[in-house]
């Protein structure tokens, strides 16, 4: 996704210069200081933005649905339909985005929403099997949409005219990932607000930092020096035994670094530029089968997970100790998602953290990327769509007043957080969320063994990547076959 966000952002930074310039002396629990609220409303940060950055003209039509119900079925894992305004930044932008659709092209936004993410799924196949017509669109779980796409239940959205997935109200970094047999039938933007904080990334306690005498790692990020060697470095010699019991265990213990085998695995590899499944010189997808460039990959996580002792338990009960550790100040880093930081465990932090994207392989890597977790969701249009032109223009429209209303408070979701107030650390998000990476490998064959290499070998404190690849690599081939049949058959 191009750039976005600056305008907001510029006016809570000068809020937040405001309050640095009131006292330098920092908050104690449960003290309030006489100054301003640091965070702009929403309404401020929405007037900033259309003085500084005017709309881009979205060139759709003006039409009148004449009160048509637009149905959208989705997973709760995202936010579509809201019935008020709460003083909430991003439920509020979420109804203003609704109501401006609504008024726009005189229709009402009919949302059905499902707990369970397969239950979504499986609503919109059914449909499309019965020929039933319920759901103009829909807002599913990525790896459970993705099954479904390469059966042919989803419409292609290259084919809806007024869909522009150029534009920057889309997530066009995932364009090229799921755009297969000359059809891109998944899509991400700002009308799946939730699925556009699913963006990994790295926190850093500030205090920490300093009492270890560390330089906070903005500066590497900038000149591009930020990689897996660069963290390594940093994180080095770093945890220890605090209780004195010769262990060095998750609930007591410091780390350098700590992080989850649900979504760290991935996010570190993901970031050095890995990529399950890439595409030949004429865009059909082909297994990754660089042995060399995975195995280097592997290494550098290996020496920050393993050899650098950082917390990374494989039992699903303990998942979240790897935050705790954060929480409680034990450790200098914690791999996480920018999610995570509207979170009230981030909100009641005491010390100051910082936010940077995943590192890089090494510095000749063209771009920091950021893992997106496959319980994101992903825009599909049913198969059994009734009206192509209607269905590309409302979903368009629904992109661009996203755009309007939505992409600010995305920030202030994430900035609003009391201890992400520095200019380096907004910079830094908008970094995270304008470099996502998407892998058809990792949202089609989620199942499979090379899928999970790095998690798995890192559990298995194991190196021999070779015989990860060798052992997958028949079973590989055949899914992948499959599925590229599947879009084939289904163009």
């Amino acid at each position: 996704m191009t750039r976005r966000g600056i305008s907001v952002l510029s006016a809570i930074l000068l809020s937040f210069s405001f309050l640095a310039g009131c006292s330098d002396k920092p908050e104690a629990p449960g003290e309030t200081q006489a100054v301003p609220d640091p965070i702009p409303t929403v309404q401020e940060a929405e007037t900033a933005a259309e003085t500084e950055a005017p709309m881009p003209d979205d060139g759709l039509p003006e039409v009148d649905y004449g009160g048509y119900g637009f149905r959208i079925a989705y997973y709760i894992g995202e936010t579509v339909t809201v019935e008020e305004e709460k003083g909430e930044a991003l439920n509020d932008a979420v109804f203003r985005r609704n109501t401006a659709l609504e008024d726009r092209f005189g229709i009402r936004l009919e949302g059905t929403d499902f707990a369970d993410y397969t239950a979504a799924t499986d609503a919109v196949k059914a449909s499309v099997t019965a020929g039933t017509y319920d759901y103009d669109l829909s807002f599913l779980h990525m790896v459970s949409a993705a099954a479904a796409a390469s059966s042919g239940y989803f419409y292609s959205i290259d084919l809806l005219d007024a869909v522009d997935p150029s534009r920057p109200w889309w997530d066009t970094d995932c364009v090229d990932a799921f755009t297969v047999a000359g059809h891109m039938r998944l899509l991400c933007g700002l009308p799946l607000p939730n699925a556009m904080l699913v963006s990994a990334c790295l926190t850093f306690n500030k205090r920490l930092f300093s009492d270890y005498g560390k330089e906070l790692p903005y500066g590497l990020v900038d000149e591009g020096e930020w990689t897996l060697d660069a963290l390594y470095e940093i994180t080095k010699d770093v945890t220890h035994d605090l209780n004195g019991d010769g262990e060095i265990r998750e609930k007591d213990d410091f780390f350098g670094l700590t992080c989850t085998f649900l979504h760290s695995p991935y996010a570190f590899y993901y970031g050095a530029g890995g990529s399950i499944v890439t595409k030949d010189g004429e865009g059909t997808p082909i297994l990754n089968g660089d042995l060399e460039s995975n195995t280097a990959i592997y290494e550098k996580i290996y020496r920050i997970v393993i050899d650098n002792r950082a917390n990374y338990d494989a039992a699903i009960e303990h998942w979240t100790d790897a935050y705790e550790a954060f929480y409680e100040g034990r450790a200098l880093f914690c791999e996480a998602s920018l999610s995570n930081f509207g979170s009230e465990e981030f909100r009641e932090l005491e010390d100051d953290y910082g936010v940077v994207p995943m590192p890089k392989f090494d510095a000749e890597q063209p771009r920091y990327q950021s893992f997106v977790n496959g319980a994101a969701c992903m825009a599909a249009v049913p198969a059994s769509l009734e009206d192509p032109e209607r269905t590309g223009i409302l979903m368009e429209g629904m992109a661009v007043e996203s755009y309007r209303y939505i992409r600010d408070a995305l920030f202030e979701v994430t900035v609003k957080a009391r201890s992400s107030r520095d200019e380096e650390s907004t910079r830094m998000m908008d970094l995270v969320m304008e470099n996502r990476a998407f892998d058809l490998g990792y949202s089609h064959m989620f199942d499979q063994s090379r899928v999970q290499f790095v998690r798995d070998l890192l559990i298995s404190r194991s190196t021999d990547v070779a015989s990860a690849f060798a052992k997958s690599e028949r079973m590989m081939q055949k899914t992948l076959e499959r599925i590229l049949a599947g879009y084939e058959k289904s163009r």
